[in-house]
């Protein structure tokens, strides 16, 4: 293993050298980076963007709802298909409150969480092997999907947060402090490139 330092071998014992101060080593310095600037954890932040999908989430579910009344007093058959209808625009509604009032990320070097219709949820970071982004298709923002070990799949929205990018860049590198062979895949790397980024942990020289 490399010293950083002038004497790589500690003839002292308990890894002492013979000015009596133990040396540091490259596993050691790697281990300090986090959190190197300071940062202990980075919570997301609304946006104009995000009130925006959110209220127009609201505005088309009740205009769905209100479709499914009047289909539904016209006689409209058949009527599962009102029904059905009026519990999607339903649906859309709760969204729309979830995605401008009751969701969240926060992101430190040791955890994140996941805040959905205002419940928060705890999600490992060590099992983790491999990160894909897809196109969030709701929320028209960046959905990062964490794939662990065991096969599992976690999908995290960055929705239209004013830091969804220092929040992205900030869970790979959570991420690659756990996992130094974290594999990130093509449109994710070629998106954001490849941690570390300098939020948990010091940006690699040349970068």
């Amino acid at each position: 293993m490399k010293v950083i330092g002038r004497d790589s071998s500690p003839p002292f014992g308990d890894g002492l050298t013979e000015s009596g101060i133990k040396p540091l080593y490259a596993d050691d310095f790697l281990r300090t980076l986090a959190p190197m600037s300071g940062v202990q954890k980075i919570t997301s932040k609304r946006s104009v963007q995000t009130y925006l999908v959110a209220v127009g989430l609201i505005i088309m579910g009740l205009a769905l709802c209100a479709l499914s009344v009047a289909a539904w007093f016209q006689g409209v058959e058949p009527l599962w298909s009102v029904i059905l209808f009026g519990l999607l625009g339903l649906y859309m509604v709760a969204l729309g409150v979830d995605e401008g009032w009751l969701s969240g990320l926060e992101v430190s070097p040791t955890h994140l969480r996941i805040q959905s219709f205002g419940r928060w949820s705890e999600q490992a970071l060590g099992e983790i092997e491999a990160v894909d982004g897809l196109r969030d298709i709701l929320g028209g923002g960046i959905l990062l999907v964490l794939m662990s070990s065991s096969g599992q799949a976690t999908r995290v929205p960055l929705r239209r947060y004013a830091n969804a990018g220092p929040l992205a860049e900030a869970l790979l590198d959570a991420l690659w402090l756990k996992n130094r062979h974290l594999v990130l895949m093509p449109r994710l790397a070629r998106r954001l490139g490849h941690p570390p980024f300098g939020i948990f942990a010091a940006r690699k020289s040349g970068r």
